[in-house]
């Protein structure tokens, strides 16, 4: 599957930043106890892809220090602010990391976009020895039988036409890529959040197709869903459980 950068950079720096920010879910609390307990010591960690930090920040809880970069200088410039975080601008496939640098190296719902030849050999150089990589995603969002028929019914036709390529990696949980080490054991984790009709609506908008297709023609699909999502809502007035399908893999590069 070729790489487009070009492409990459269009949809997220597209986007407000933000809103990205705000409409994102946070990740399991659970998941950066359990790679702090991976590491000989939780000393430096790279938050890679890091978007708007939100990541980043919760890693700082577990880690002496956070290295976060990000191709967006958009997404970065909006990113949280951390005294143990330090944000910078670069592509995942050539940073200014000093070489076997890293405890561990984590990607979040990102490693899709990368040009993965060129990634590996990075991240053999800038990982210690033994050291870990860390990356997960979700691959869309569950709510229940009516809303979720009135998402497929109303909104993904929209969308049909504009799902990057690399998307479909992230729909079957990286099982399509191949990683340059043994994958190891990995806990279930669940990524569950509360949410409104319009911070559901909210969220679709920042996905790669919902910005493509604004950029093209327009968020017209998006106004039009919203009374057919609150008619299917339980209570318009108050905010249901979304799960989203949650994946990790997680393996020791030598």
């Amino acid at each position: 599957m070729p790489f487009n950068l070009e492409a990459s950079m269009r949809t997220f720096d597209g986007q407000s930043s933000t809103s990205y920010s705000q409409t994102r879910p946070m990740y399991p609390a659970e998941l950066y106890y359990w790679l702090s307990q991976q590491v000989a010591e939780p000393g430096v960690v790279w938050d890679c892809a890091c978007g708007t930090g939100q990541a980043s920040v919760d890693l700082a809880a577990y880690f002496d220090r956070v290295e976060a970069s990000d191709i967006s200088e958009s997404q970065v410039t909006a990113a949280t602010p951390h005294r143990k975080v330090n944000y910078q601008v670069f592509p995942a496939e050539k940073t200014t990391y000093p070489d076997h640098y890293f405890d561990a190296v984590c990607v979040a719902h990102a490693l899709h976009w990368f040009d993965l030849e060129a990634f590996w050999l990075e991240l053999k150089r800038v990982l210690k020895p033994g050291g870990i990589f860390v990356c997960w995603g979700y691959n869309w969002l569950k709510i229940g039988e009516a809303e979720d028929r009135a998402i497929a019914d109303a909104i993904l036709p929209h969308l049909e036409d504009y799902w990057p390529t690399q998307s479909r990696l992230l729909w079957n949980q990286y099982r399509d890529i191949e990683f340059p080490f043994d994958l190891m054991s990995v806990p279930d984790f669940e990524l569950r959040c509360h949410w409104s009709v319009t911070q559901t609506l909210d969220f679709i908008r920042t996905l790669s197709a919902s910005q493509l297709r604004i950029q093209e023609q327009g968020d017209d699909f998006l106004l039009s869903a919203v009374p057919i999502m609150r008619s299917v809502w339980s209570d318009p007035t108050k905010k249901q459980e979304v799960c989203l399908p949650f994946f990790v893999k997680a393996g020791r590069v030598d």
